[in-house]
């Protein structure tokens, strides 16, 4: 078979496979997911978007139809008013999450995204359960749709100039092959030797970083890679109408290995872009490898570049973002739970920062400064948004360029999206850097920030109700959190810089109130360029500094901050939080501690940064790093005293405040919370504001505050409110807590009507259980069945008091435990007869009655059967079985044992029934050995078991319309069917099937390889087949050969393929692959098929 003939058969197989044509007026015509620039929406957006195009010579209104991307959910979005689609003509349906129909723009509440591979396009019709059209995405490459070859047809093809509203026109067929390489990308010891293979594709290549074409070097053969490169590929058919394929990349690390992660980029234009000046505006396209510090592939992708930072691009070592772009066909975000203190396993956007202005060694830092502080707040979990951080190394085409940075990006939609279920419809962001905009939310967002700053600026905030008004709106504790870490680590770079704050729209999200969020902070302790203009900068600056600021950036943030002070709660919360973090993330010890553990992680790596960028040495960052060891033990071991003097002379102490917790319970003080575990804690407090306690947990009973006499309190009230004079021990005592235990009650022998008395309760079903509290005393008094005696009680672990032979008893609940009354059957003479039964006309078997005994044999008794009296009987049997042929209802007239005269009881109905009459066909009534499988459909009614022989030595099938296959040769079999109606009657019937023999392959659609074992491998069945013939090909969408082999053996049910590739042995991603299968049946014809296989996980 040629190429265009195997691409031919490849294409339309796989649009078999993706696409489902439904018969109907309205369809699926063409979409786009790959929307980066090239078609705008009435926003000015570039949205992914759907065309529906109408067949027929009538207009169709979609009011009320349904669009989904997901199966799963057919209603996810519902045309929500009149959206008429012209006879013979198309509508554009953008998925751009509005929701809304405005004119002739309809947006949906979903977008699309061409890369997860589970996503697809569901049209249904009002109803929301009949499917009118749908079909699978496959990714496009940048600007690129999918359609019907034209209008309507039931081809689809690629557009690499797509026709959203017009005609389809300038159909392609699929993608060329894509690239194969020899070998993965990750660590090597020494220099190695690549191949890279495609089905008959001319293969261009890179080295550099550069996106190839065809102008690039052409592959001829094995390409020796000899130190770290970044070598990226793409085909070119050789057959017309067929674009070029995906770029596939690797970077080979040739005697390099990393303590940290490893972030590989390269561009055409990403080396331009990281010179700097005149090429800061450049948005470079290019590609995102991400390593494990064991040099192992975690995920890929490519996407765009820009420039992040701004003094710190005089540096020749720049700080970049990176944005995963689904619309280029790769991939949508990097797939990993990179933060460890974070839950997010997705990023679509990142930071990569060289250490900004603290970078070592262009300016002479620590380059440590700014990630140190985002991660100790939170670590502390202060009230803001950091900028989550790791470590990384940095390659930039191939190049090592040193230690970065690798931040999560905080002023991000994506970011409120996931954390607080705000989306980027529903924000209102504000960022100052030297000017203030709105990064969401436009004008408005300035406008309600303005509104609300107005109002806490013109209204008394000492007045408690005006202040709660500004609690409605405004995260108090997050200004206290950020004025708080800027003014402890004496920033200078914030309020008019470097300052963001932000607000949720959704009522049914989180973080509706104002909020702020941290950003660059390395411009710290001491270190860089005083732009805001802070009175002090050495570690002495007092805490009041801020204050005396007047309003840098004019968004009114110290006007604010200098408003809520004059407010009591607000001020008795600043100093009591500040107090909290002194106490604790904040303290001399811990501080140095975790910044030592930040150290100690690119501390390995610093060698190989200051090799690549020079400008100082080792010990030169050592001491650097000794610096800000220093300013930061000289500020936390002194700024307690400023705080009383002279920043707030109302203030007292610290005072040493201790708080012991007796029992099983849990206090909040202020923000500390003390429970059993930690009890005793001490931390240092201010007097002067007012210090809350507050039970969260235990059976609270009462505190004591030492020294007595000294404070006024009830001390019996969960919360407690002290204005320290002195050092002050606090206990909260708690009860402890009840302790119960489960009692339960049993009745020996079961069945009886005897009954419990205990404590009052009358307990008569067995088991019963109780619950008591531990050490109650329970009373127990039983009555006992008239037809027994009192025997004895019983306990697993109990005393029973006064001893076990006593009726009326007691005992303690002390443990878990089980009492038994035993009693004994008094000696009764006694009949029953029981055992009703059915007859069936057409059987000739007797029904059972029977008849039980108590006394002493021999059992004398007369019956009835309907009244009528039966002869008498005598036997010692017990009990005796009544054998009969005759229905009515059956009942004892007398009874007697060997001493005397007893007591009869009891009643037994004997039914006759009709019986079923058995019949079934069989479709088809006569089997090929190809297609063996036969149904078998009964045919009568009121059945309640039916019991089917296939006369081939196979289980009997109790279904009711069972299925069959006769897998073991061909043959006539009879088929025995044997029916039970509802009344137990039988009715047997046979039939006769003929089984021809053909040539036969099953091939399965589908295995789910996920070791839960159940179909986790592929394999065949088949007959008549020619095995030295055989060859079997597994594709992937792509075209790339994945599996082969020509050994049927190695597709047995016994052995099978595990849905691993050929060559890397590596898991294959879930989706629908191609098969190619060849070979001759026994009579020598020639078989070649295609199919598909979907691999499901």
């Amino acid at each position: 078979m040629n190429e265009f003939q195997m691409k031919k058969y490849l294409f339309i197989l796989l649009c078999f496979c993706t696409f489902f044509i439904a018969k109907s007026q309205v369809v699926i015509n063409e979409y786009s997911a790959a929307n980066y620039d090239s078609f705008q929406d009435n926003y000015g957006e570039y949205e992914d978007w759907i065309e529906i195009y109408n067949t027929t010579g009538t207009s169709v209104d979609l009011n009320g139809w349904y669009l989904s991307d997901k199966a799963s959910n057919l209603s996810k979005w519902q045309f929500p008013s009149s959206f008429i689609v012209p006879a013979g003509n198309s509508v554009l349906v953008y998925c751009s999450g509005r929701d809304e129909i405005v004119g002739a723009n309809a947006h949906s509440n979903f977008k699309l995204t061409q890369t997860k591979g589970n996503e697809g396009i569901y049209l249904s019709d009002a109803t929301g359960l009949v499917v009118i059209d749908s079909l699978t995405i496959i990714p496009n490459q940048k600007g690129d749709s999918r359609g019907r070859t034209t209008n309507g047809a039931a081809n689809w093809s690629v557009f690499q100039t797509p026709t959203p509203g017009g005609n389809n026109v300038g159909a392609m067929q699929e993608y060329a092959t894509a690239p194969v390489f020899s070998l993965n990308s990750g660590y090597y010891g020494a220099p190695i030797s690549l191949s890279i293979t495609s089905l008959n594709n001319d293969i261009y290549y890179t080295t550099n970083g550069d996106f190839p074409d065809n102008t690039a070097t052409l592959y001829t053969g094995p390409i020796t890679v000899g130190s770290t490169q970044v070598v990226k590929a793409v085909s070119y058919s050789t057959t017309a109408n067929v674009p070029q394929s995906f770029i596939v990349f690797n970077t080979y690390f040739i005697n390099s290995t990393h303590t940290i992660p490893i972030l590989s980029i390269s561009g055409t234009q990403v080396d331009d872009l990281l010179s700097g000046w005149p090429f800061s505006n450049l948005e470079p396209e290019g590609t995102i490898e991400y390593f494990d510090a064991n040099g192992q592939l975690i995920d890929k992708g490519t996407g765009e570049y820009n420039k992040h930072g701004n003094d710190s691009w005089a540096y020749n070592q720049r700080g970049f973002d990176y944005i995963m772009r689904d619309q280029f066909g790769y991939n949508y975000a990097i797939k990993d739970q990179i933060f460890p203190n974070k839950s997010r396993d997705k990023f679509q956007r990142l930071i990569l920062k060289a250490a900004a202005n603290d970078n070592f060694s262009f300016e002479d830092g620590a380059h440590i400064r700014d990630a140190y502080i985002h991660s100790l707040s939170q670590t502390a979990d202060l009230r803001m948004d950091e900028r989550s951080y790791i470590a990384c190394i940095v390659y930039l085409n191939g190049n090592y360029w040193g230690v970065y940075d690798l931040r999560e990006k905080v002023d991000d939609h994506d970011f409120t999206d996931y954390y607080y279920d705000q989306d980027k419809n529903n924000l209102q962001y504000l960022k100052t850097w030297g000017q203030t905009w709105s990064e969401y939310g436009g004008p408005a967002a300035q406008n309600d920030w303005d509104t609300f700053k107005n109002f806490v600026l013109s209204n008394p905030m000492s007045n408690q109700a005006n202040y709660q008004i500004v609690k409605s709106q405004f995260n108090t504790g997050s200004l206290i959190d950020y004025f708080l870490i800027n003014m402890y680590t004496v920033c200078m770079d914030w309020l008019n810089w470097n300052t963001g704050w932000w607000r949720g729209m959704d009522p049914n999200g989180d973080k509706k109130k104002w909020r702020y969020t941290l950003w660059d902070m390395d411009a710290t302790f001491g270190h860089y360029i005083n732009y805001t203009g802070i009175p002090n900068t050495t570690p002495a600056a007092d805490p009041c500094d801020p204050s005396s600021l007047s309003d840098p950036g004019s968004q009114g943030h110290i006007p604010i901050w200098n408003a809520l002070l004059t407010n009591q709660e607000f001020f008795d919360d600043y100093i009591n939080r500040w107090s909290d973090m002194k106490n604790t993330y904040f303290d001399c010890t811990y501080m140095i501690t975790y910044l030592d553990s930040l150290i100690n992680i690119i501390d390995p790596e610093m060698p190989g940064q200051i090799n690549q960028w020079g400008g100082g040495t080792y010990a030169d960052w050592q001491q650097n790093v000794q610096d800000l060891r220093d300013f930061i033990n000289q500020r936390c071991s002194t700024i307690n005293a400023s705080f009383v003097n002279p920043c707030y002379p109302q203030l007292s102490g610290p005072y040493n405040v201790t708080v012991i917790i007796d029992g099983i319970g849990e206090v909040k003080m202020s923000g500390i919370t003390i429970d059993q575990n930690n009890s005793g804690w001490t931390g240092q407090y201010f007097g002067g504001v007012t210090l809350p306690f507050e039970v969260k947990s235990g059976t609270f009973y009462y505190w004591e505050v030492d020294p007595i006499n000294t404070y006024v309190y009830d001390s019996l009230v969960d919360t407690l409110s002290l204005s320290l004079l002195g050092d002050v021990t606090v206990t909260a005592h708690f009860t402890p807590p009840v302790e119960y235990k489960d009692i339960v009650y049993l009745v020996v022998p079961t069945g009886t009507n005897s009954t419990i008395d205990a404590n009052g309760t009358i307990l008569n079903a067995f088991p019963s259980t109780v619950t008591y509290v531990l050490g109650d005393t329970v009373l127990l008094n039983p009555t006992i069945d008239p037809l027994y005696y009192f025997d004895y009680w019983e306990a697993d672990s109990s005393v029973i008091i006064p001893n076990t032979n006593t009726e009326q008893v007691s005992f303690y609940a002390n443990y878990l435990d089980t009492i038994r009354l035993h009693t004994i059957l008094k000696p009764t003479i006694l009949s029953f007869i029981g055992g009703g039964d059915t007859l069936c006309v057409n059987e000739d078997i007797f029904a059972e009655v029977y008849v039980d005994f108590n006394g002493i044999a021999p059992f004398t008794f007369v019956y009835e059967i309907d009244g009528i009296t039966q002869p008498s009987i005598t036997t010692t049997n017990n009990p005796y079985t009544i054998f009969t042929k005759q229905a009515g209802t059956y009942t004892l007239q007398s009874y007697a044992d060997a001493t005397g005269i007893g007591v009869t009881s009891g009643s037994a109905i004997v039914v006759e029934n009709m019986p079923p009459i058995a019949q079934f066909n069989i479709s088809p009534d006569i089997l090929s050995i190809l297609h063996p499988q036969a149904h078998f459909i009964a045919d009568t009614i009121r059945i309640r078991n039916w019991i089917w022989n296939f006369g081939d030595n196979s289980f009997d099938s109790l279904s009711y319309n069972p299925y069959h296959l006769y897998a073991d040769s061909v043959g006539l079999y009879q088929i025995t069917l044997i029916v039970t109606d509802v009344n137990n009657c039988k009715d047997t019937t046979f039939n006769q099937l003929w089984v021809k023999d053909e040539y036969w392959l099953y091939i399965p659609n589908s295995f789910s390889p996920d070791w839960d074992g159940i179909n986790d491998k592929f394999c065949i069945s088949y007959h008549a087949i020619r095995e030295e013939t055989f060859t079997f090909n597994v594709y992937n969408r792509i075209g790339e050969l994945i599996f082969s082999t020509n050994n049927i053996h190695e597709l047995n049910c016994d052995k099978g393929w595990y849905g691993k590739h050929r060559e890397s042995g590596k898991e294959l991603p879930m989706g629908t692959y191609v098969y190619e299968i060849y070979f001759k049946d026994f009579e020598g014809w020639k078989h070649q098929d295609f199919g598909y296989i979907n691999i499901i996980r």
